[in-house]
């Protein structure tokens, strides 16, 4: 039986999936306790991609007064974590982001977007690969465009996804 935390988030995904992101997004800020200060908000997440803000608020800027790069780094991790996870049931896979590469292009003016999509066919091959092999490696690129939408800083994100029946358990001491 799925317990009580476990069904809400469930729900709140059904429900950002559907185009209403709000719930979802404020479960994801206290599930994730490195992101909360950014308050990094769910805009979109479905199958073509997702997207989050990240807002122009003192906590996220650096001493230029712009956005500050740890900043735009969690946002586009947490934009193409939120793909891995609309893609996989995290019941069923361990998600686990092993490298964080980012490319900073400009100086951002105001708040930021972030937006990360699944290449064509790369989704099918990855499943294919988990159902025989257990585990999958791949990176995810993201796509950082501030208030003016200019191109700030491109992510990539690279993930393991792996059955928890091929994860071992590590002993009880």
């Amino acid at each position: 039986m799925k317990s009580f935390t476990q069904g809400l988030m469930v729900r709140a995904l059904k429900r950002a999936k559907a185009g209403k992101p709000n719930m979802f997004s404020r479960i994801m800020q206290e599930a994730v306790p490195f992101n909360r200060p950014h308050r990094i908000s769910v805009t979109e997440i479905s199958p073509k991609g997702c997207v989050v803000s990240i807002p122009y608020r003192r906590r996220n800027l650096n001493h230029l007064g712009t956005m500050h790069a740890c900043a735009i780094a969690a946002g586009g991790e947490y934009v193409s974590g939120l793909n891995v996870i609309e893609a996989f049931d995290i019941s069923e896979f361990r998600l686990i982001l092993s490298r964080l590469e980012v490319d900073y292009i400009r100086r951002p003016i105001g708040s930021c977007i972030a937006k990360s999509s699944w290449p064509d066919e790369m989704l099918d091959k990855l499943k294919t690969s988990l159902n025989s092999e257990g585990v999958a490696k791949f990176a995810l690129t993201a796509k950082l465009i501030d208030s003016k939408s200019e191109h700030v800083a491109t992510t990539t994100s690279h993930w393991q996804v792996k059955s928890w029946e091929k994860v071992r358990k590590r002993s009880q001491a």
